[in-house]
């Protein structure tokens, strides 16, 4: 593993980028607020907690998947990814420098959930750990997926729709902010394969707002090897 590359990439696509368009952190924070202010005004309240517990989860999932673009960008437009295959680089060192970067743009809307969860007395020093635990696997689960699908992509267009759809699957569809027992068990196993589903139970369970499902994280941790694999050895690495 090439940790000086990857901490230049994440430099790069994350310090770098934040620079020079800073507003994009006020854009990507729109859809989980406007969200979180749905659910507290329709519920009147009531589930305003799994929609806070939640947002942590799909602001990571958000900005792994919103780095769909850049790749795309990378690898068709700009030929970067060339650059990088040239020097031997791997796609796992690659993908992990992109996935520092997304982490970049994380921080400031976490640290925003965290003050919120926090003025709400949700958070604990217990589930704050375990939070971050799960966020981090959510992270290189979710970006080894997009790594992986838009590697396939041979338009820089299409993967604006593709990474619209797969933010809709992972942040509105899954149980990210209304409790997971909501939705019928067969329809939880069918989300169950996207990372965002069993960090979202887990997270309900933490924050003690719904039953634990401890099971969720070895579902997670599968999840997370399965699609780094992926990454590794199917995902298109070279053009030819």
């Amino acid at each position: 593993m090439n940790i000086r590359y990857i901490l230049s990439h994440g430099w790069y696509t994350g310090i770098v980028s934040i620079r020079s368009t800073y507003y994009y952190i006020i854009a990507n924070l729109c859809l989980p607020l406007s969200l979180l202010f749905i659910v507290g005004v329709l519920s009147q309240g009531r589930l305003l907690p799994y929609a806070l517990a939640g947002g942590i989860i799909s602001m990571m999932a958000m900005n792994s998947i919103q780095s769909a673009g850049e790749l795309t960008q990378f690898r068709l437009d700009s030929m970067h990814q060339d650059l990088i295959i040239a020097t031997k680089t791997g796609p796992l060192d690659y993908m992990f420098g992109e996935m520092l970067g997304s982490l970049g743009w994380s921080i400031p809307s976490v640290l925003l959930y965290i003050a919120l969860d926090t003025y709400y007395h949700l958070l604990t020093p217990y589930n704050l750990g375990m939070t971050i635990i799960v966020c981090l696997l959510v992270t290189v689960a979710t970006l080894s997926l997009t790594f992986s699908l838009f590697s396939f992509v041979k338009y820089v267009r299409k993967s604006w729709a593709l990474s619209t759809i797969l933010s809709t699957l992972m942040t509105v569809i899954t149980p990210v902010f209304y409790p997971y027992p909501y939705i019928p068990k067969s329809l939880l196993i069918a989300l169950t394969f996207l990372p965002v589903t069993p960090a979202a139970v887990l997270e309900q369970g933490l924050f003690k707002l719904a039953p634990m499902s401890w099971y969720m994280l070895l579902v997670l941790l599968v999840e997370t090897v399965v699609y780094l694999f992926i990454a590794r050895y199917i995902a298109k690495w070279r053009e030819s």
